[in-house]
């Protein structure tokens, strides 16, 4: 009894001894962005909220230099009457010069920081990630920051965005047999906007690819439970079908929009000594849109419409993997699964053997639905 009226009292005085933080005191950041300077110097782009019922507006931005991160925070310290403090961190966008140079001595800092939570967002810009988070075109978000992130979170949920957390990337990063692969923002008449995906080589941006493309990427390597696509077939193969002569002849495509999908995919790996993969993926999905006038509740055709998607989706995955190739980079993880047969010593080992994978490819596809009016 005495021990425990002894810890309990030792407990009332450790509470004292917490450092008071007065919110009103404090600039919260939201958003920071790093970009890479002549000399190695890093330039600092920070977001924070403050609660000050006196300011003009809530939301900040400071920039700041220094040669590190911790750098970069004290520095615009000494730019603001707040306290900065990373708490709420939520987004970090690395500007492209830093990022073919390698993002692993901001991310390590970030991860090392308890402050930080594993579940930020990371980004990489197609420019520098001042410019990204200095635009004022956010539709009615409070800030730049608060629109960036509910667009990244909405699009991660949608299944557009690879999940793309400061976790995810350490865990890809230090994983021997995969690459992370991160999001891209861009400008478009001043505005933020998600164009393309990030091929990492370990830390480094070593290419890009358009975000549709990215569809056919988490094809091979997950499933999907609530995807949407729009493929263009050729529109030859489908015109004995076609209802009506309000076609676009000077269109030599029929674009079909699908949503509702689920797919599974099955990849392994058959001949570890010629690096021959097998991938098969069957594909779900109810037809939403179709830009022709296609008889679309004959059997035939809908018969048609999954052969021809099928074949497109083999092709499409076909170019993804040549693309990843080219770049020796394995967002899709197929040298994990060769780990599991025979254990690489390296991730350079595994790097040099990327450009001799070959992949067969089945998939099949399936309409559940068509016709529905929403």
């Amino acid at each position: 009894m005495k021990k425990l009226i002894c810890t309990l009292c030792i407990l009332v005085l450790l509470t004292g001894c917490v450092e008071k933080k007065y919110i009103e005191r404090l600039g919260i950041i939201t958003v920071i962005g790093y970009d890479l300077l002549e000399e190695g110097f890093l330039e600092g782009t920070l977001i924070f909220f403050q609660f000050d019922p006196n300011a003009n507006s809530v939301s900040q931005i400071i920039t700041s230099r220094a040669n590190s991160a911790k750098g970069i925070r004290q520095d615009a310290n000494l730019k603001s009457s707040k306290q900065l403090v990373s708490g709420q961190l939520r987004l970090a966008v690395f500007g492209s010069q830093l990022a073919e140079k390698g993002i692993m001595r901001v991310t390590d800092t970030l991860a090392r920081d308890a402050a930080v939570s594993d579940l930020l967002y990371m980004t990489i810009a197609e420019e520098d990630a001042k410019s990204i988070l200095s635009s004022n075109k956010m539709e009615d978000a409070a800030d730049i920051g608060n629109y960036l992130n509910s667009m990244l979170r909405k699009n991660i949920r949608n299944e557009v965005l690879p999940y793309s957390t400061l976790h995810q990337f350490q865990h890809d990063y230090y994983d021997i047999g995969r690459d992370p692969i991160l999001p891209m923002l861009n400008l478009e008449d001043g505005k933020p906007v998600l164009r393309h995906l990030a091929l990492m080589q370990d830390d480094r941006l070593v290419g890009k690819l358009p975000v549709k493309k990215g569809f056919y990427l988490k094809l091979i390597e997950s499933r999907f439970e609530a995807g949407h696509l729009e493929v263009g077939l050729p529109r030859e193969i489908f015109k004995p079908y076609f209802k009506s002569d309000r076609n676009h002849e000077e269109i030599d495509k029929m674009y079909v929009t699908f949503d509702e999908i689920r797919s599974k995919s099955n990849l392994k790996l058959t001949s570890p000594d010629s690096l021959e993969f097998k991938l098969e993926v069957m594909l779900e999905g109810r037809i939403l849109e179709i830009s022709d006038d296609l008889k679309i509740q004959d059997p035939k055709v809908v018969k048609l419409l999954e052969e021809e998607l099928a074949d497109l989706i083999e092709e499409e995955i076909k170019n993804v993997v040549e693309v990843t190739k080219e770049k020796k980079v394995d967002p899709i993880g197929f040298g994990q699964i060769y780990n599991t047969q025979r254990p690489l010593k390296s991730k350079e080992e595994w790097r040099e053997m990327i450009p001799d994978i070959n992949v067969e490819v089945s998939a099949k596809s399936r309409i559940v639905r068509h016709g529905i009016i929403k």
